[in-house]
C-alpha cells in the first residue's frame, strides 16, 4: 500500500489553495477530487465542448478560479491530482478507502486535509418532493457547467447571497424567474451591515452587481418571505408563498399562490463532515456555520493530530474564507514536514489571518442575517415526507417523539430515517432542529446520525473485485 506525505481529499478553492502552497515548498500532493475536473462548485467547470467567448461576461468568480486553476495546473510534478474519485471511508493506521474507475484501493497518508465542502440545506414543507423542486446547488450546476434551464418559469426561495448568484446566472442564459424570496431582513441589522462591509468592498461591489442584475430583468425581490407549499399533478404548477415574522413564522393573512413549473430552494449549506467523524475528530454544533463542524487549531488542524479541515465542510463561509483556510493548512503541513522552517511558515501565514479576519466581519453579518429560524422548520405538515430515502412522514416523527428524552440515533431504530442511500444528508440537518425546538434542547443532546463507510453509495462490484493501487 502506497504511503504519502499530503493527501487533500476536495478539489475546490481549499483544497486547491492547500495543494498549491504545500508544492510550492516542495512537499509531493495528492489531490482526489470526486469531480471529472477540478474547481468544486464555486469554480465550477463548463462541460468538455463549451467555450467562453467572453471571460468577463462570467463575473469575478470565474476570473478568480481561472487564476487558481492555472496554478494549479502549471504544479503538476509536485501535485498528483486523481479525479473521479470516491473517498468512501477512513480506517485505522491513517488508511483512505478510494472507488475509481471501477476498481477500490486503499492509501495511507502522514498528514490529511478534509475539504469535501457543504451541500444545500433541506427543509421539508408540503409538496417538496414534487419533480421541478430543486437546491440551489443542483441548479447553478445544471445553469453553471452545462448551460442547461431548471424550468421556464422560475421562483428562487431561501436566504443569503447564493440566491443573487443564481438568479444572475438564471438570467444570463436567457431564463425568467417569477420572484426571489429572501426570508431574512437585512432592515433589521443594518447598521451592524454597514460595520461589516466596511473594507469589504468587493463583496459589497459584487452584491450590487447581481442587484442591479436582477433589477434591471424587473424580477420582484420580496425579503422576509418564504415558500409554504409547492402545488401539481405530477410537477410543479403553482407556489404558495407567505411574508414571515422576525422568527419565519408565516404570517397566513398574507398567503398567496403564484403559477411556476420550478423551484429552487436555498437556505443555506450544511458541512460535509462525513469523513471528519469517520476519523474520530471532535465536532460542535454551530447552526452560523451550517451544523455540525470540526473543532480545529488556528493551523486549521483538527483534534487528530495530522488531519486538517478547511473550507464549508468545516464551516460554511463561502470561497474566499475556503482560500485563505487553505493556504494557512498548506503552510502548516508544508512545515511539519520540515519542507519550511517554523519561523518561515508563521510568517507566510501571518497575511492570510489579517485577510480572513477582515472577510469574517462581514462573514458573521450574512451569517446573522441568514441564521435558520423556528419558522422554517413547522412548514411540514403530518403528511410531508421528512426521510425521502425511507418514507418517513412528520406524522412518523412525532409518534417516535412522545419520548422527550430520545436522541435522533433512537429515532433512526424507530422509523428508519438516515438508513437510506442518502445517509440522512437529505433529513438530519432538518430532523436536529425539528429534535431541539421541540424538546427545547441543545443539539449536542440531540446527537447526529453517525456516518459509516461506504459514506456514499458505491457498487458492489467495485468493493467485491480486486484493490488496486493508488
Amino acid at each position: 500500500m502506497k504511503e504519502c506525505d499530503f493527501v487533500i481529499i476536495g478539489g475546490g478553492p481549499g483544497g486547491i489553495a492547500a495543494a498549491i502552497k504545500a508544492a510550492q515548498a516542495g512537499v509531493n500532493v495528492t489531490l482526489l477530487d470526486e469531480n471529472e475536473r477540478p474547481g468544486g462548485q464555486c469554480f465550477r467547470q463548463f462541460e468538455k465542448g463549451f467555450t467562453v467567448a467572453d471571460p468577463d461576461a462570467l463575473g469575478p468568480d470565474y476570473r478568480d478560479g481561472q487564476e487558481l486553476l492555472h496554478q494549479l495546473n502549471s504544479m503538476q510534478d509536485k501535485i498528483r491530482y486523481l479525479n473521479n474519485t470516491l473517498v468512501w471511508g477512513i480506517f485505522e493506521d491513517r488508511t483512505l478507502a478510494l472507488a475509481r474507475n471501477g476498481t477500490t484501493s486503499s492509501l495511507r497518508f502522514k498528514h490529511l486535509l478534509v475539504a469535501t465542502g457543504a451541500y444545500d440545506r433541506p427543509v421539508p414543507f408540503p409538496g417538496w418532493t414534487l419533480p421541478g423542486v430543486f437546491t440551489a446547488g443542483g441548479a447553478q450546476k445544471l445553469v453553471k457547467s452545462e448551460c442547461v434551464l431548471p424550468g421556464q418559469n422560475i421562483l428562487l426561495a431561501g436566504t443569503g447571497p447564493l440566491q443573487l448568484v443564481l438568479a444572475d446566472q438564471i438570467l444570463k442564459a436567457g431564463g425568467r424567474i417569477e420572484a426571489i424570496l429572501e426570508a431574512g431582513n437585512i432592515g433589521e441589522n443594518w447598521i451592524r451591515g454597514l460595520m461589516g462591509i466596511w473594507g469589504n468592498w468587493d463583496f459589497l461591489k459584487e452584491g450590487m452587481r447581481y442587484l442591479r442584475s436582477i433589477q434591471k430583468a424587473g424580477v420582484p425581490f420580496l425579503r422576509s418571505h418564504v415558500i409554504l407549499e409547492a402545488r401539481g399533478d405530477g410537477q410543479v404548477e403553482e407556489a404558495v408563498i407567505a411574508k414571515v415574522d422576525k422568527n419565519w413564522r408565516p404570517r397566513l393573512n398574507t398567503a398567496r399562490s403564484v403559477k411556476v413549473d420550478t423551484i429552487c430552494l436555498g437556505y443555506g449549506l450544511v458541512p460535509s463532515t462525513e469523513l471528519t467523524m469517520l476519523a474520530e475528530c471532535e465536532h460542535k454544533y454551530d447552526l452560523k456555520q451550517g451544523g455540525y463542524i470540526p473543532l480545529r487549531k488556528a493551523n486549521m488542524e483538527t483534534s487528530v493530530p495530522g488531519i486538517y479541515a478547511v473550507g464549508d465542510g468545516a464551516g460554511v463561509a463561502g470561497r474566499k474564507v475556503a482560500i485563505e483556510e487553505g493556504c494557512i493548512a498548506g503552510i502548516s503541513v508544508a512545515s511539519a514536514l520540515g519542507c519550511i522552517p517554523h519561523a518561515k511558515a508563521r510568517e507566510q501565514i501571518k497575511p492570510c489571518r489579517k485577510r480572513l479576519d477582515k472577510i469574517n466581519r462581514f462573514r458573521k453579518i450574512l451569517d446573522d442575517i441568514s441564521l435558520p429560524r423556528k419558522g422554517l422548520y413547522e412548514l411540514a405538515t403530518d403528511d410531508t415526507v421528512i426521510c425521502r430515502c425511507e418514507d418517513v412522514t412528520l406524522k412518523q416523527l412525532k409518534a417516535a417523539l412522545a419520548d422527550d428524552t430520545i436522541q435522533i440515533k433512537d429515532l433512526k431504530r424507530m422509523t428508519r430515517i438516515g438508513m437510506g442511500p442518502c445517509e440522512g444528508r437529505m433529513c438530519g440537518p432538518s430532523i436536529i432542529e425539528m429534535m431541539r425546538h421541540r424538546l427545547n434542547a441543545v443539539a449536542e443532546d440531540v446527537g447526529y446520525l453517525k456516518p459509516r463507510p461506504s459514506i456514499k453509495p458505491v457498487a458492489l462490484g467495485v468493493l467485491a473485485g480486486n484493490n488496486s493501487r493508488s
